[in-house]
Formats: structure tokens, sequence, C-alpha cells
């Protein structure tokens, strides 16, 4: 009996010393996806603010609340739903950023853009 508490002991112990210490890109990871479970379920919805430029330009500008952004498979690229609920895939130079705990003023300082719908620039519409 004594010998299969310390086996639990130590298989515990060795655990705790892997996830504190050499897990981090598993908590990046997590992160990225909403947290340890939703990471297992498959993702967990969040806001985003995802950012597609081209030539160093601002091309659009998505502000998503609740909403799930994914790696597209067989690709480099990304896919989510916009507000309206239209697919959206995208590659090249895009940033995505996954807002902690709705961040309010980090949600406020991004604004949604879209250049075809604009006649000036990102910067130039909003003094950039």
């Amino acid at each position: 009996m004594k010998r299969n508490v310390m086996l639990v002991v130590m298989i515990m112990l060795v655990a705790m010393m892997l996830f504190a210490s050499g897990c981090a890109k598993a908590r990046n990871q997590w992160a990225s996806e909403g947290g340890f479970w939703g990471s297992v379920t498959g993702g967990a919805e969040g806001d985003y603010v995802i950012i597609s430029q081209s030539g160093g330009e601002i091309m659009d500008v998505w502000k998503l609340r609740n909403v799930i952004v994914q790696s597209a498979e067989g690709s480099d690229g990304w896919l989510f739903r916009d507000s309206d609920g239209n697919a959206i895939n995208l590659g090249g130079d895009v940033k995505v950023i996954r807002l902690k705990d709705k961040n309010p003023t980090q949600w406020e300082q991004m604004h949604e853009y879209h250049m075809e719908m604009e006649p000036l620039t990102y910067r130039e519409t909003f003094n950039y």
C-alpha cells in the first residue's frame, strides 16, 4: 500500500514539474484557443481583432465578438465568420489578436475598416 502511495506521489510530482516548466508551447496554444478546455474541445469563442495588410497598408480590420478564428486546414491562412455570418478565408500578411478578458481599452483602440468601402486609407481615416 505504501509503495502505491509513493508511486502516485512521484507521478504527480513529475506531472507538476512538466506542466510548470516545459509546456510554454502548450500554454500559448491554450491561450490562443481560450484555455485548456477550449483547446481540448476544439476551441472556445472569444473576442478578436484581425488586421489584414498589403504592402504595409491596412486593407481590412475586423472586430469580432464571441467567434472562433481558426487556422485554415491545408494552408497557412485563417478562417472565421464575420458579424454578418460570411465565411472569410485570409492569407498573407495577417495579424490575429485574441483579446484577453474582454479588454475594453484595447477593443476601443481598434477600428473596423474595409478598404473597398472607404474612400481613404485606414491611417487617413483614423489620423494615424
